[in-house]
Order: structure tokens, then sequence, then C-alpha cells
């Protein structure tokens, strides 16, 4: 690709010629100031005073136009505590781009010769307390809060609403664009009417003229909308080719300017590092020559504090030794104490091992005592229960005798009488009355009779159960006599 020096100037009039514009006037374009700009010269202010922006330290004051006082408004819902927290647009003049470059500029070449480091720009200030700062900050963080909720409301709100631009907001296509659909529009509906108040016929009652006439309007409605199809394509492809050309363009000016700037910024980028080569060069002499003092110091502390470490080790020793020999007459008396006190605890514990043993010896002859007096006891009460078992065995014998011989002469009584009623049966009626008595005896006889059956049925189990009491307690004697021989 052949360069031609004078493409510059013939693309603006190529530019023009494609486009539909007006062409420019020759007119030169520098208007007198606005009453908001900066005078030409002796424009150095101190300080930005105005209450709703703050600004760095290390920008320059003069880069804000003069404002009428501290409270005056910069734009609609600008300011710090307010919607837009960007108040410094509305305070720039026409030279803000410029002066904000170069002091860029200054910073970045303050920040290479520092040897990439970031230079102090802001002016040290006393540090308040802690405290208070950390107060302001939760307060600020409270305050951005609330503005951000209340906006992400605002926003919520607006998304829900259908997005219609207003008139004024429009550009100027989209307004003709807006114009033309209104148009179309109200046409649709004026046809709309006239076909309701005009009733169409049919095309089998219509005649040969109105056929006709409806056929052109047909051919004609049609042959409109492709032409209105053409045109809008015609329209697209033209913009489409505008709108490359126009990127090309911005693109080889792009080029053209990375090029310019890279040159200016490898011409000022190589006269910085010579700079820093040769304040490097004069920093590292001047390390160099400092180290050398700095070492000659070091010898010099260096022996100073091996003699008085010296010195320092030798009173130690010293001390050591003193301690030491205080300890060993320390430990020695410790010990002296120890032997003394450890002959006094032997001595008593003799002593109590003794009272010991004599309080056992005589705790077992009590004990064998006391085992001696409970067996003589139980020997006495064994030997007590023995005779009284004797005697009750003897005197249930007796009675068992008696009764033996009671029951037998009862017997021997009825007999008697079951012969005499065997006689007197064989008597008259006369001696009725007396077989009645008589009866009435032996009724009695009968009912005694089995009273002392009764009787002596339970004697015999009362006698069958001491005999087993008996046996029990002559296996318990049996059982305590070995255990006292064991």
């Amino acid at each position: 690709m052949s360069k031609n020096p004078f493409r510059p100037l013939i693309r603006p009039v190529i530019l023009r010629r494609l486009c539909d514009k007006p062409k420019l006037s020759n007119k030169p374009s520098n208007t007198p100031h606005p009453p908001k700009d900066p005078p030409d010269e002796g424009y150095e202010p101190s300080s930005v005073d105005h209450d709703a922006m703050d600004v760095p330290g290390f920008v320059n004051p003069s880069t804000f136009r003069q404002f009428c006082g501290p409270d005056e408004k910069l734009g609609p819902g600008a300011g710090k505590a307010l919607a837009y927290k960007n108040p410094h647009y509305f305070g720039y003049h026409r030279f803000s781009f410029m002066e904000l470059t170069c002091t860029s500029t200054e910073l970045r070449d303050e920040r290479r010769l520092d040897g990439g480091l970031q230079a102090s720009i802001e002016a040290d200030e006393e540090a308040g307390d802690d405290e208070s700062q950390l107060e302001t900050m939760k307060k600020l963080e409270g305050e951005c809060d609330e503005i951000l909720a209340i906006q992400a409301k605002q926003i919520q709100e607006a998304k829900s609403k259908p997005k219609d631009k207003n008139i004024e907001d429009m550009s100027d296509e989209e307004l003709h664009e807006w114009c033309k659909k209104k148009e179309e529009d109200i046409k649709k509906k004026v046809q709309g009417k006239q076909d309701a108040a005009e009733p169409q016929k049919k095309i089998e009652d219509m005649t040969e003229d109105e056929l006709k006439a409806w056929c052109q309007k047909k051919e004609a409605a049609m042959k409109a909308k492709e032409k209105a199809k053409c045109e809008a394509n015609e329209k697209k492809k033209s913009e489409e080719a505008k709108k490359k050309y126009e990127e090309e363009a911005k693109k080889k000016k792009a080029a053209e300017s990375k090029m310019k700037s890279e040159e200016v910024e490898k011409k000022k980028s190589e006269a910085a590092n010579k700079k820093c080569e040769e304040e490097k060069k004069k920093k590292e002499e001047e390390e160099k020559k400092k180290k050398c003092e700095e070492e000659d110091k070091k010898k010099k502390c260096e022996e100073e504090e091996l003699k008085k470490k010296c010195e320092a080790e030798a009173l130690k020793k010293k001390c050591e030794e003193e301690e030491r020999k205080k300890k060993c007459e320390q430990e020695a008396l410790k010990k002296k104490c120890e032997e003394e006190e450890r002959k006094k605890k032997c001595e008593q514990e003799a002593l109590k091992r003794k009272c010991e043993e004599e309080e056992r010896k005589k705790k077992c002859e009590q004990e064998a005592l006391k085992k001696k007096c409970d067996e003589e006891e139980r020997k006495k009460k064994c030997k007590q229960e023995a005779l009284k078992k004797k005697c009750e065995e003897e005197e249930r014998n007796k009675k068992c005798k008696e009764e033996e011989r009671k029951k037998m002469c009862e017997q021997e009584a009825l007999k008697r009488m079951c012969k005499e009623e065997q006689k007197d049966d064989k008597c008259g009626a006369g001696e009725s009355t007396a077989k009645s008595e008589e009866e009435e005896n032996v009724l009695r006889v009968f009912t005694q009779f089995k009273k002392k059956c009764m009787d002596a049925l339970e004697q015999k189990e009362c006698e069958e159960k001491q005999k087993r009491e008996a046996e029990k307690h002559q296996k318990c004697d049996t059982d305590e006599n070995k255990k006292d021989d064991k």
C-alpha cells in the first residue's frame, strides 16, 4: 500500500461529497469566551470553593471554572449527597482536559524517575483520632446504602413501566420514524372509516368500469408496497456503506494517532530512562560511600562491644562462682535439716506402730472373749430348748394315752347300749318312751365321739410338726458345732 501524503487533506472532501448534509461555512469557529470560562491570562486560583464537590490535592484548581459562590447549583441533582455523584462535570471549562492531561503526564514522569514507585501526591495531613474517623466512615456508608437502595427501587420501577421516550429526548431520525408511524396509523384509521361508511360491492355485482378501477387500485397498492420495500433496502445498504466507510476512516485515524503518540512516548521514555540511569549511578556512588562509612562505624562499634562483653562475662563468672558457693552451703544445711527430720519421722512412726500393735492385741483378746461368751450362751439356750421339747413330748404322750383310754371306754359303752336296744325292741309299745330317751343319749354319745376324733387328728398333725422342727434344730446345732470346731 502506497501512502499518499495528501490523503489526510483529501479525506474530508470525500466525506462531504458522500454525505447529504449542507456544506460547512469557511468562517472561523472561534466564538467569544462564554461567561463561565476562565480569562486568557492571570487565572491561577489557590483552591476550589464549592461545597458540592471534593477535589484531590494533586489536581490543579485551575482545571475548574469560576463559581458564583459555594452554593451554586452545578446541574440537575448533582452533588456529593445527591443522586448524581459527579458534580465535577458541570465545573469544567474548555481547557480543563488539557490541564488534566498535563498533570497526568507529570505524575507519570515522576513515577518513572522514582523507579516505578508512586510518588507521594497528597500532602501529609495530621492524623485525627481513629475513633472519629471510623464513626464518620460508618455514617457515610449508611448514607450511601440508603441512596443506593432508593436508586435500585427507582430502576426497578422504571423497568416495570413501558419504555417510551419523550419527544424532547428523541434524535432527528427517531422523530422522523415516529412521525411516519403516526401518519400511517392516521391513514389506516381514515381508510377504515371510509370503508365502513361506503359498503363494498361484491366482484360479481360490479360492472366492467368498477372492476377496472378496483384492479387499478390493487395494482397501485401492490406497486407502492414494492417501492417502499425497495427504498427501505436501498436506504439500509447506503447506511451500511456509510457506516463502514466511517469506521474505516476512524480506524485509520486512530492508528495514525497511536503511531504519533507512541513515538512521542518513546522519546519521552528514552529521556526519562537516561535521567533515571544517571540518577541511579549517582545514587549508587553515594550508597557505596555511605556503606564504607557505615562499615567503619560498625567495626569500631563491634570492637567496643567486644570489650564490653568481655568485661561483662568476667563479672558474670565472678557472680556465678559466688552464687555457686552460696548454693552449696545452702544445700548442705538443707541436707542436715532433712536428715534430722527423717530421724524424727522414723522414731514417730516406730512409736505409732507399737501403739497400733498393742491396740490390735487388745481388740483380738476382747473378740475372743466375746466369742466364748456367745458360744456358752448358745449352748445353754440349746439345752433349755431340748429340755422343753422333752417335757412337751411327755405331756402330749400322756394326753394321747388318756384320750385312747376314753375312746375305748366309749366304744364299749356304745356296744352295750346297742345290745340293750336290741333287747328292748322285743319289748312292747309301752316301752317306746324309754327308747326315745335312750336314742337321745346315743346321739349325744356319737357327737362327743366325733369331737374326740377330730381332736385326736389335730394332735397328730401338731406332733408331726414338732418332730419336723426338732429335726431342723438338730441340723442347725450340728452345723454350728462344725463351725465352732473350724
